[in-house]
């Protein structure tokens, strides 16, 4: 049996990321040509002679003034000699990467060699250290960019992205059974009674965790009223988008009263899985809701302009709706602009609370509280510095109040990552336990059980995170699927010499269906189940042991 060879870093094209900056200060201001091309303006400010086609670069030499650009990340000018001597640094990682034929190369068991991102030292603020020489004992890399979408991403060092080995990805090709048979069609016929199902949906799965409505609104009810406005109508399509979204996960038990289905890890009607263990009947239903939510959405976004355009708690709440339904569609908005749009607004409302009234000054707090969850949540997964305030007040994990306890579960992973050891011990005391005895709603148990995970990586955690993902209820956002292959190879690092084949079975098992199924939303969970497949195949290869040599089937899945 081939293993499936590491992903090589691609080459970057340093030429193009300096030709797409911006001119600098002096020239944007004077606006004037400002050459970008900083290799040969560098020689032009260290006094060698500049090439003949670039008279522009002169513009700010003649002056007498070196070339200044902002960066938005530290919120300051940086000179361009500090910006060329980075430059220098990334020929140098580059050779460095790519050693003569007769240097040594790393080993399939290297981590570095089984992830596909370029690891790059972030040590940025001190310029001298860009251009020192490798130490003889490299350090662990703290920050990392990786290439996604076309473009390169910052990451930390503790980033789901980087600390689970990734290997090459086999081609996949899933479909959802034959096209020609209505066995595997869902017609969702839409109405008003239709169409309130996916309301009362979002306020009980998504309120709760967001509470950024008012539920006394008027299109928040069964009859609509036929003179609502464009901000209104915004709203409730906003709300129908993201109940789509939501409505595949949480409306599962109604369809196995109707047609006796189990829960997707426990499927208790064997036709919902097709030969290869996926849970067809699943993807088809998250497709159609899919291409549903997207209607919506451009219904919405015909009244964008009036929800977005005044400086209110309508306005913020409208963001608020955009930057949720990002969530599960990040391709089809910028969740981060809508995050620091909707913290600008969030501060400049706070800030005038005296003129609001004690409603609207709930109401603000409340969407502060959504807005720190919603940064967090991205931040902890790409290990990214979150800037919003901590809302004020005491942790809270009262099971009643399900916006708090979700909220201060992402207030005690902010500080564990930016805290030192002791404040990540504290973090990890403070944390509720695991929820053994099934009191909390479905999401608020997967998000907790993905904290013990990033707090404490072991099986154990891992374990859990793997139950309770594919629990009726759970809300997959696209940022689950990172979770599930991060608690997935912790459970294969694992020496499985005590483990019974038929336990390590249903965990990769819930792994694999909650990646499949995700791949129709999110296309690079596709890759993300093709890796985890090259891994537990290695992985079973070197597992030995009386019952280890026997065949397990667990479902469609075989040992």
């Amino acid at each position: 049996m081939s293993i499936a060879s590491p992903i090589s870093p691609p080459d970057i094209d340093l030429d193009a990321l300096i030709q797409s900056l911006p001119a600098c200060k002096r020239c944007r201001e004077c606006r004037r040509g400002c050459d970008t091309l900083l290799p040969k303006c560098r020689q032009v400010s260290t006094g060698q002679p500049p090439a003949p086609h670039i008279d522009s670069a002169r513009q700010c030499t003649k002056a007498g003034v070196e070339c200044s650009f902002y960066d938005h990340g530290r919120d300051e000018l940086l000179p361009r000699s500090y910006i060329a001597k980075l430059i220098d640094h990334v020929h140098k990682l580059k050779a460095n990467a790519n050693p003569s034929p007769a240097a040594s190369g790393p080993t399939p068991q290297d981590p570095a060699a089984s992830t596909p991102t370029s690891a790059v030292k972030s040590d940025l603020c001190k310029s001298d250290s860009v251009v020192s020489d490798p130490p003889l004992h490299p350090v662990q890399p703290e920050h990392y960019f990786a290439e996604a979408a076309g473009s390169y991403r910052y990451l930390g060092a503790e980033a789901c992205l980087v600390k689970s080995p990734r290997q090459k990805a086999k081609e996949l090709n899933w479909g959802v059974g034959d096209e020609d048979d209505d066995e595997w069609r869902i017609s969702i016929q839409q109405s008003d009674a239709k169409n309130h199902d996916l309301v009362e949906v979002y306020i009980e799965q998504i309120q709760a965790l967001y509470p950024i409505l008012h539920l006394s609104a008027r299109y928040l009810t069964p009859e609509l009223p036929p003179d609502l406005t464009a901000v209104e109508l915004f709203h409730l399509n906003m709300i129908y988008s993201i109940g789509c979204h939501v409505t595949p996960l949480t409306l599962s038990k109604k369809v196995r009263q109707r047609e006796g289905f189990g829960k997707i890890g426990n499927p208790s009607d064997d036709r919902l899985w097709s030969r290869s263990g996926r849970h067809t009947y699943r993807m088809a239903h998250t497709q159609n809701y899919t291409l549903l939510a997207q209607n919506f959405l451009e219904t919405a976004e015909h009244y964008m302009e009036a929800a977005t355009t005044d400086a209110t708690i309508e306005g913020l709440r409208a963001i608020l709706l955009l930057a949720i339904n990002s969530l599960f569609d990040p391709l089809r908005g910028n969740i981060g602009q809508q995050i620091a749009l909707a913290t600008r607004l969030a501060l400049a409302l706070e800030q005038k609370s005296h003129e609001l009234s004690p409603s609207d000054v709930d109401m603000v707090q409340r969407m502060h509280t959504t807005i720190f969850s919603l940064e967090n949540e991205i931040a902890t997964v790409l290990d990214r510095p979150a800037t919003f305030p901590e809302p004020e007040g005491e942790l809270c994990f009262d099971l009643n109040r399900s916006a708090d306890y979700f909220c201060s579960i992402y207030r005690l992973q902010n500080r564990w990552r930016k805290g030192n050891a002791a404040t990540k011990a504290w973090a990890l005391n403070q944390l509720p336990p695991l929820d053994l005895g099934y009191k909390l709603p479905p999401s608020l148990r997967l998000i907790l059980h993905q904290t013990r995970l990033l707090f404490d990586p072991v099986w154990q955690t891992a374990w859990h995170v793997l139950e309770a993902v594919v629990e009726t209820g759970s809300i997959h956002i696209y940022l689950t699927p990172h979770w599930v292959y991060r608690a997935a190879t912790v459970v294969m690092k694992e020496n499985w010499g005590d483990f019974h084949p038929e336990d390590v079975i249903t965990l990769y098992s819930n792994a694999l269906v909650v990646l499949q199924t995700s791949s129709w939303k999110w296309g690079s969970s596709a890759a993300l189940a093709g890796s985890l497949e090259n891994l537990m195949q290695q992985k079973r290869l070197k597992t030995t042991g009386d019952l280890w040599d026997r065949t397990h089937t667990v479902y469609d899945v075989r040992f």
